[in-house]
């Protein structure tokens, strides 16, 4: 995709200075101070997401989208009370999401979480809509899965994440090669990594880039067998 922003320049540091100050106020605190991220934060997050679907449909595949507006591939500033009324009213970084199949719910998924000072986390899954599904492409066809995600595990420290259950579910034996994966009900791997001073530079789409394109064998059998 192209076209739908201007070119990505990086994160200006007013914008990365408003977000970790975010963090710690409310709402009256942000209504006064919308200007600042609907200039410094909001456009050079629309200009990162038409960078990286660019990119990432280069590295990784053709298929992979990003729509650059909130609830597409920029997650919502605020904080949803619902389910945490103990949270801060906004979040204290960005939270962008890449998804590839015709349904974004249980489509393949690459996510990228910007901190401007904690740290750039990814991370590559997929929402287990049909567990039958999932156990039997492990089961069938999952050995390159697992390597793959060994390989990745192994580069990055990542976590995986989604285990639902705690036995192998039936008819499956307890000594299957892939016992762990079978217990899934969700799937994510994930990592962080340092923020890097090219935060501030067109270069930090092309990192982010780099670090996803780790996930490519893992993206790709969940594409070619899941969605």
């Amino acid at each position: 995709m192209s076209g739908a922003a201007a070119d990505f320049t990086g994160f200006p540091q007013d914008g990365l200075d408003f977000l970790t100050t975010l963090g710690t106020k409310n709402k009256a605190w942000f209504d006064k101070n919308r200007k600042t991220y609907d200039t410094d934060v909001v456009p050079h997050a629309k200009a990162f997401v038409v960078d990286l679907a660019d990119q990432l449909a280069d590295r990784i595949s053709g298929g992979i989208e990003g729509q650059p507006k909130t609830n597409g591939s920029i997650a919502p500033i605020n904080n949803d009370l619902r389910f945490n009324p103990d949270a801060s009213p906004y979040k204290d970084h960005l939270m962008f999401k890449f998804w590839e199949g015709p349904d974004k719910k249980s489509a393949a998924q690459l996510w990228v979480r910007m901190h401007p000072v904690d740290g750039v986390g990814f991370a590559s899954g997929i929402a287990i809509s049909d567990v039958d599904a999932w156990r039997t492409a492990i089961d069938k066809k999952g050995e390159p899965f697992a390597d793959a995600l060994s390989a990745l595990v192994k580069t990055t420290k990542a976590d995986v994440v989604g285990e639902g259950i705690k036995r192998v579910p039936k008819p499956y034996p307890d000594d299957h090669p892939r016992a762990d994966l079978l217990r899934h009900k969700g799937f994510q791997v994930r990592w962080i990594k340092k923020t890097p001073k090219s935060i501030t530079s067109a270069r930090f789409a092309d990192w982010c880039a780099k670090e996803l394109e780790r996930t490519n064998a893992v993206h790709h059998w969940l594409v070619d067998n899941l969605v």
